[in-house]
């Protein structure tokens, strides 16, 4: 820009200090005028610019320098309408003339503020006290003749009369003339344009004459070159002569910020009375030579800013605009933002016509050849700018002017904002009717699309609005639109239903629109509104046209939109009614989905993913039979909600039956069963499980001590009804998880043990058929042996009814029997069965049983003595076998596990410390020179751990004959003696039986749960073998109905803990129906704090209303004190009377809580602390009473 080199022009070189001219010296420095010597020679006026050198005006423009302020050295002596101060520097300044600055400035600042404040007798009396007319805010350069020019008033005249510089340019560029024109003040244009006086008052007048016109025309070409001055935005930077400034705590803060946005680099005043509507202004500068076709810095005329600043909300004239155009337009004003080659997105003065809502401003436009199709900042044309405002006259005209060089073919209201939007699809998304019609009857396009693929009809089925679409349709059906597809290949049918617009759904299908049309992927009109919810809109479609419902109910959508149905979408954004709906209207329950990405699933597959539960309790009410449906992946849908781990879904499964030992299908390692995916998938699946078991077992809400009481307890859960014939399979399937998360305390559960218990009675019959069988085999095998080898012994004569050989007979019998019995044992149980000690031991005494009669009949007994060995085997082992079985008895089993416990901890101390009796008893042979005990090896370490037991024989091992051969040694042997008793029978020893005495006291903790899963693993192995297929081919059909019966426990069973006598109270033991009872009494305490905590939250839910209430009422009507005392009082009497009774029952709590805490201290904790939140809750509300019983004694 070369705005600044051009006002330097206007500044004089001497200017308070001068400036040296080229060729000059310091020496013929002197002032404009006199040195104050009373001449009355006035003070001289700088020359006016030659040439402006505007900037694409004229051809010829020369660049000028940049404007440069004159660094003009300061003086003592004030200005006056006389004399100009003679310059000093400041070196040569004495300390009076400092002191004499410093007031300088303070009558500067003083100035400043006068003119601000519209004190022009103030002015004037600064002015001749001193004070510079050019005084300058330091900050922004804003001097005293920009506030002049700005703020009007005679101010501007006496600055001028006192040698103010009018031309000067704050730091941003402006000069006052800008400023005057911003402002509207014509007279101080005037004065800045060097109007004569007589000049200056006939054009201050708003209604100027032509006679005044012609006479300011007079003075073009000597005013031309000041009215074209264009400001630079630009920052400007120069050194401000030192009695100019003021102080510094002076500011203009406040012109600079609310000016700054609306000016624009390259303005002219003109520029600046146009934006603003400064009709007066605008004439006069037109008048005085102003060129109106000069561009800014952006290539726009004065008419292309007409109106501007209504953007900045500055106070402007909207009436006013359209002279102000007539004006420029007269004066041969063009523009450029209105044409086709015009950048996008400037505001054109037609934007802003219609945004003032001018109509005459706008055919003005029309008239001049603008362009309708121009964009603005906002990216609209002149016509949505009318729909934007509602404008229903401007866009009538705007859409029906006749313009010139249109397009024949298109129309006019086709025109696209910046969102590709035409107007018509602009007024229906502004649901404006008015606007619509006038674009339909302007021949709008309904099938235009926008920027995003929406077309009108498009958006005026998604807007819902019923006239605007009735318009649409009336024009659309007319030109086959109905079922035009945007981009995404939605009609306006599946706009309406996305949207929920029932009635535009309803008026499209009226029209005849197709539901046949699919988006891509095949997704129907039934998806989507499943999908979406759209519940009245489903039921419209759904009884439209039965047959086309029947085809379209149950089509899937494409693998990569879900493989979906209907009935899916809706399962899976749980929408519950529409689910509803859709069974009532024949949807398959068993509707699965493809492959991929949902693994044929059903829609109880869907809800069990999403843990829907009140969608998978409808499915499962409709059709229970579908918890038995599985997916690609062989998964019930109890496996899906476990393997996602959605608690609520798995409950409501588990109650309709749904099965916890099921397995998934594939190979046999990867199979896992419900109860496994539980355990692993879920947080703290213990406690869940506990839970879920807990709720098993119920009573009718009355106290134990009731006889009316009645606890139910259901072991559905553990008995699927898949199989009758496999009822311990659940609790097997538990086992086989492990104890990872301590699952297996699931087994001392009273549901689970009550269960086991149940079940061992019921097979206790066939338990005892198994015993007597395996008891006669080790009877006739005892007896046998003692027949054979203790007669023989004794040499004494046989009894007939012990003869061997018939015995013999006997023993291949029962074990022919027992090996029957194993081999339907090892078909049930296979690998398993063979990694058991029990198997090995019974196989064990049956082998050598089977060895035992031969051996006895063809070895002589006195040749060989290895039949002996093979029967105190076959007899050890068979007894052991039989103590094992009898380990099976409830009772008797946790003995038996404490044996097993402490025999294995025995024999891995034992093993552990081996090196130690090895070494002891080789040391005591080598000693006592392999003599009797310890004549060899095995025999030494025999009698070394005999010695262990205490049974030292000291007194046979250090006797005379032995004192006698060991007399060399005898000290050294006891010595070793000494460390073996402290070592092996002391210390050894007792750790032993410390070992042995700890494990059982943990044994306690824990034997109950060894004892119990021991149990399972027999009670399961009984169970296979009763409902073996070979038992039911060769007994009766009667015979097989009554060991059904008798084998099975029955799914529910009631106890009456308050009648001792009922027929029922001897089923379990007593210790088994006290956890059953304490379990039933924790649910229905629970269940009564859920009640009595809800009735607490209604209760303050109500006083919360009535305080509320009250409030809204004393907002709403004025009481008399006497009448809202009375109502206050009355409304407290009633929360107090509330609050009492929340009293009682947090007492009445805390009495019930205290008899439980013995039962469940955790629970009793959690409702202390719940209890002392409600106490909390009610002194808040106790404070809240007495804050208004104190105002209502006020």
């Amino acid at each position: 820009m070369c705005t600044r080199g051009l006002i330097s022009t206007l500044f004089p070189r001497d200017v308070e200090t001068g400036i040296t001219e080229e060729g000059e010296d310091d020496e013929n420095r002197r002032p404009l005028l006199g040195d104050g010597d009373g001449s009355s020679i006035s003070r001289a006026r700088p020359p006016r610019p030659r040439h402006l050198g505007l900037v694409n005006t004229t051809q010829n423009a020369r660049q000028l320098p940049k404007l440069t302020l004159p660094d003009m050295t300061p003086s003592s002596v004030s200005s006056t309408v006389h004399n100009t101060p003679v310059g000093e520097s400041a070196s040569t300044m004495s300390k009076p003339w400092r002191r004499g600055d410093r007031r300088l400035r303070r009558l500067n600042t003083e100035l400043l503020e006068a003119i601000e404040g519209h004190d022009v007798e103030q002015v004037e009396k600064l002015l001749n006290s001193g004070a510079n007319p050019n005084a300058t805010c330091r900050l922004d350069l804003v001097s005293a003749c920009h506030m002049a020019a700005l703020i009007g008033g005679d101010a501007l005249g006496l600055l001028v009369k006192f040698g103010a510089e009018k031309l000067r340019i704050d730091r941003l560029g402006r000069t006052p003339l800008h400023l005057a024109a911003l402002a509207g003040n014509a007279r101080q244009v005037a004065i800045l344009l060097d109007f004569p006086e007589d000049m200056q008052d006939r054009v201050g007048d708003e209604s100027m004459s032509s006679e005044t016109e012609d006479d300011v025309r007079k003075l073009c070409p000597y005013i031309r070159e000041m009215t074209n001055v264009r400001c630079d935005l630009g920052e400007v930077n120069a050194a401000l002569p030192k009695t100019w400034k003021d102080n510094i705590d002076h500011e203009c803060r406040d012109i600079k910020g609310s000016l700054s946005e609306m000016f624009q680099p390259g303005w002219t005043p003109l520029h600046v009375a146009s934006s603003c509507i400064r009709r007066h202004c605008t004439r006069l500068l037109l008048a005085a030579g102003a060129d109106p076709n000069i561009c800014d810095a952006e290539g726009r005329t004065a008419l292309d800013v007409a109106g501007s600043a209504f953007y900045y909300n500055k106070e402007i004239s909207p009436k006013h605009l359209p002279e102000v155009i007539k004006m420029l337009i007269k004066a041969g004003g063009k523009y450029n933002t209105m044409n086709k080659r015009a950048p996008a997105f400037m505001d054109t003065p037609l934007h802003t016509a219609v945004e003032l809502e001018n109509l005459e401003a706008i055919r003005e436009l029309l008239d001049a050849g603008a362009s309708i199709n121009r964009l603005n900042r906002a990216g609209l044309t002149p016509l949505h700018v009318c729909v934007k405002k509602q404008l229903e006259e401007h866009l009538q005209l705007l859409a029906n002017y006749d313009y010139i060089n249109m397009d024949p073919m298109a129309a006019v209201v086709d025109v696209k904002d910046k969102e590709g939007h035409t107007v018509l699809q602009a007024a229906v998304e502004a649901a404006w009717v008015p606007g619509v019609c006038i674009a339909l009857e302007a021949g709008a396009d309904v099938t235009l699309k926008a920027n995003d693929g929406e077309t009108p009809i498009h958006s005026a089925a998604a807007l819902g609005n019923i006239d605007v679409l009735n318009e649409i349709l009336s024009v659309a059906k007319k030109k086959d639109a109905l079922d035009y597809q945007n981009e995404e290949g939605e009609t306006a049918l599946y706009k309406a239903i996305i949207h929920g617009r029932l009635e535009c759904v309803k008026r499209i299908l009226d029209e005849g629109a197709s539901m046949k049309i699919t988006l891509p992927g095949d997704v129907n009109v039934l998806h989507v509104a499943a999908d979406y919810g759209e519940l009245e809109i489903l039921k419209v479609l759904l009884e439209y046209d039965d047959a086309m419902t029947d085809a379209m109910i149950n089509a899937l959508s494409a693998d990569d939109r879900r493989g979906f149905g209907p009935i899916h979408f809706a399962v899976s954004n749980n929408h519950a009614e529409c689910v509803k709906l859709l069974l009532s209207k024949k949807a398959d329950v068993r509707l699965r989905t493809t492959c991929n990405p949902h693994k044929a699933s059903t829609p109880l597959h869907i809800a069990a993913v999403k843990n829907h539960v009140n969608i998978a309790k409808i499915l499962v009410q409709f059709d229970k039979t579908i918890i038995h449906e599985v997916n690609s992946l062989g998964w019930f849908p109890i496996h899906t909600a476990s393997h996602h781990g959605c608690r609520d879904v798995i409950t409501l499964l588990l109650k309709e039956g749904a099965d916890l030992s099921g397995y998934t299908d594939g190979p046999k390692k990867f199979k896992r069963t419900a109860i496994d995916m539980i355990i692993n998938n879920l947080p703290k699946p213990t406690d869940f499980m506990e839970e879920v078991f807990d709720s098993y077992i119920s009573s009718n809400g009355q106290d134990l001590q009731d006889p009316s009481c009645v606890i139910t307890v259901d072991f559905s859960i553990l008995m699927p009804n898949v199989c009758e014939m496999e009822q311990m399979k659940v609790i097997e399937a538990l086992l086989k998880t492990g104890n990872r998360y301590s699952q297996k305390r699931l087994l001392v559960h009273p549901l689970v043990e009550s269960f086991l218990y149940l079940k061992w009675k019921a097979l206790l019959p066939f338990f005892y058929a198994i015993i007597g069988l395996y008891g006669f085999f080790v009877t006739s095998l005892t007896v046998f042996t003692v027949s054979v080898f203790f007669y023989r012994d004794t040499n004494d004569k046989t009894p007939d009814w012990l003869n061997s050989t018939t015995w013999s007979y006997v023993v291949y019998v029962t074990i022919l029997l027992i090996l029957l019995q194993e081999l339907l044992y090892m078909n049930v149980k296979s690998s398993r069965y063979f990694l058991q000690l029990e198997t090995w031991v019974k196989f064990g005494s049956l082998g050598l049983a089977v060895i035992l009669p031969y051996a006895v009949v063809v070895v002589p007994l006195n040749e060989a003595d290895w039949p002996r060995h093979v029967a105190t085997l076959a007899l050890l082992l068979s007894w052991l076998e039989m103590m094992f079985l009898l380990s099976r008895f409830p009772n008797w089993g946790y003995y038996v596990l404490m044996f097993g416990k402490v025999a294995s901890n025995v024999v891995k101390i034992l093993l552990t410390f081996a090196f130690l009796v090895i070494g002891f008893s080789l040391s005591f042979m080598i000693q006592f020179r392999s003599q009797i005990p310890f004549e060899g090896p095995w025999a030494a370490l025999v009698k070394t751990i005999v010695m262990m037991t205490s049974e030292f024989d000291y007194v046979a091992l250090f006797d005379e004959e032995h004192s006698k051969e060991l007399a060399t040694s005898l000290i050294v042997v006891r010595l070793i003696f000494l460390i073996f008793l402290i070592l092996a029978a002391i210390v050894l020893m007792n750790l032993l039986v410390g070992v042995a005495v700890n494990d059982i006291n943990d044994l306690e903790v824990l034997g109950n749960i060894r004892r119990l899963a021991k149990q399972v693993e027999f009670l399961s192995t009984l169970d296979t073998l009763v409902y073996n297929k070979l038992f039911n081919k060769i007994l009766p059909k009667k015979v097989n109905s009554r060991l059904k019966n008798k084998r099975k426990v029955n799914n529910i069973m009631t106890l009456s803990p308050g009648k001792p006598r009922w027929k029922y109270s001897k089923v379990l033991p007593s210790r088994l129906k006290d956890a059953i009872f304490n379990t039933a009494q924790f649910q229905k305490k629970q269940m009564d704090d859920e009640k009595d905590f809800q009735r607490f939250n209604n209760m303050m839910d109500e006083i919360h209303e009535i305080i509320v209430k009250e409030k809204k009422d004393g907002d709403k009507q004025m009481e008399t004190p006497d009448l809202i005392k009375d109502r206050l009082v009355k409304r407290g009497d009633d929360i107090t009377k509330r609050l009492g009774e929340i009293d009682d029952a947090v007492v009445e709590i805390k009495n019930q809580t205290k008899s439980y805490v013995e039962e469940s201290k955790s629970s009793v904790e959690m409702l202390n602390v719940k209890v002392d939140q409600m106490s909390l809750e009610i002194e808040v509300i106790k404070q809240l009473l007495s804050r208004i019983e104190s105002k209502i004694g006020r």
